[in-house]
């Protein structure tokens, strides 16, 4: 259980960084107030995402044990 919820945490943090950067600089571009606007995307994004990647980790894993059969 601690595993699972490290790996979501991991998972979840790192993509959430480099999707809520990429995705506002597409929004928004690259300006004087991007940062402001990325930490705050990402804030929520980390909120989201987190939870997200500890409850789907497992399903993704048995659906990927699945495809490899």
């Amino acid at each position: 259980m601690k595993l699972r919820i490290l790996t979501g945490l991991l998972m979840g943090t790192m993509m959430s960084v480099v999707m809520s950067a990429f995705i506002t600089a597409v929004n928004t571009g690259f300006d004087a107030g991007y940062p402001g606007r990325w930490l705050q995307a990402w804030f929520v994004d980390w909120l989201i995402a987190v939870p997200l990647a500890v409850i789907v980790s497992p399903l993704a894993r048995q659906l990927a044990e699945r495809l490899m059969r």
